[in-house]
C-alpha cells in the first residue's frame, strides 16, 4: 500500500463517526436521537437506521437503485450477485423479483431479520449471510458484487478490497457507489454554525467538539486503491442517471473488474 493511501485510510471503525455522516447526508433532525448510539445500537432495532432512511426507503428509488444496477453492472439472469452491506435486503430482493440469483451479506442481525421476512413475503429465496465485511469468508463466487450508498469513509478500505476481489470470480465487476468529497465541501459551505470542519491535508470530516473523523477520497485515490487491490477501473459515473463525473456531481460510483482481461476504461 503505498504512502498516499495509507495515510488516507481509517484504521478502526468508530461509532460516532457513522453519526456525523447520518446527519451530514440523510436527516439531521434526527442525529441528536442517535449520537450517543455505538453502531450496532443504531444498525439494530432500537436504532434510527430504518427512520433515518425512511425518504431514501421510497419505491420510486428502489427502482432507480436496480435500474442503474441492472444496466451498468451488466447482469444477467445467471450471474452470481451479491449485495454487500445488504441491510434490510432492499436491492437483492428486488433482483430477486427480476429473476436474478443474488445473496445478502450484512453484520446485523435485526436488519438481516427483516430483509429473511421480507423476502419470504415476496416468495423469493436469497441466501443472506450475517458477517462483518472486514472479515467476511464466503464459500460462493460471485460475478457481480455491488456496496451501494455506502459508507466507506468508516472502512479500513485495503481489507475490503481485498475481500471483495477474493470474493469474485475471474472477470467479475464490483461497484462501490460513493459520496463526492467535491459535493461535500459544497454542502458545508452552505450550512451555518456549522459544527463540522473539513481537513484538507488528510481529506477528513472531523467533528468540531470531538474530534472524530470520517475519511474522504477522490476519484483518483478511489482509482489507486481499486489498482492495488487488483482491479482495473472500467468505469466512473456521477450519478444514478450513468452521467460522467464531475466536481458537481453527487455521486462517485466506481466499477473495477477482476483482473484476467484487457477492458477500455469508460466514463473516465
Amino acid at each position: 500500500m503505498t504512502k498516499l493511501v495509507s495515510e488516507t485510510m481509517i484504521q478502526t471503525l468508530k461509532d460516532q463517526s457513522l453519526l456525523i455522516v447520518s446527519r451530514l447526508f440523510l436527516n439531521l433532525s434526527l442525529y441528536d436521537k442517535i449520537k450517543d448510539m455505538s453502531i450496532k445500537e443504531y444498525y439494530g432495532k432500537k436504532g434510527e437506521y430504518i427512520s433515518t432512511h425512511k425518504k431514501y426507503f421510497s419505491r420510486k428509488q428502489l427502482l432507480i437503485d436496480i435500474n442503474f444496477i441492472e444496466k451498468y453492472l451488466k447482469l444477467k439472469k445467471k450471474d452470481k450477485i451479491l449485495d454487500l452491506c445488504c441491510g434490510n435486503g432492499r436491492h437483492a430482493i428486488e433482483l430477486a423479483k427480476r429473476g436474478y440469483i443474488v445473496h445478502g451479506l450484512d453484520f446485523s442481525t435485526y436488519l438481516l431479520k427483516i430483509a429473511k421476512e421480507e423476502s419470504k413475503k415476496e416468495n423469493v429465496k436469497i441466501d443472506f449471510f450475517k458477517q462483518d465485511i472486514h472479515k467476511m469468508n464466503l464459500k460462493n463466487k460471485y460475478n457481480k458484487i455491488f456496496l451501494f450508498f455506502s459508507e466507506f469513509g468508516l472502512f479500513d478500505t485495503e481489507k475490503v478490497l481485498k475481500n471483495i476481489y477474493k470474493s469474485l470470480e475471474n472477470d467479475g465487476l464490483f461497484m462501490l457507489d460513493y459520496d463526492n468529497i467535491f459535493r461535500l465541501i459544497r454542502k458545508m459551505q452552505d450550512i451555518k454554525d456549522f459544527e463540522y470542519t473539513f481537513d484538507f491535508v488528510n481529506q477528513q470530516l472531523v467533528e468540531k467538539k470531538g474530534k472524530q473523523k470520517v475519511n474522504y477520497y477522490t476519484p483518483k485515490e478511489l482509482k489507486q486503491m481499486f489498482n492495488m487491490a487488483g482491479f482495473k477501473v472500467v468505469s466512473f459515473l456521477g450519478d444514478y442517471n450513468g452521467d460522467r463525473i464531475t466536481e458537481k456531481s453527487k455521486r462517485i460510483i466506481i466499477i473495477g473488474r477482476k483482473t484476467g482481461c484487457d477492458t477500455k476504461e469508460v466514463g473516465t
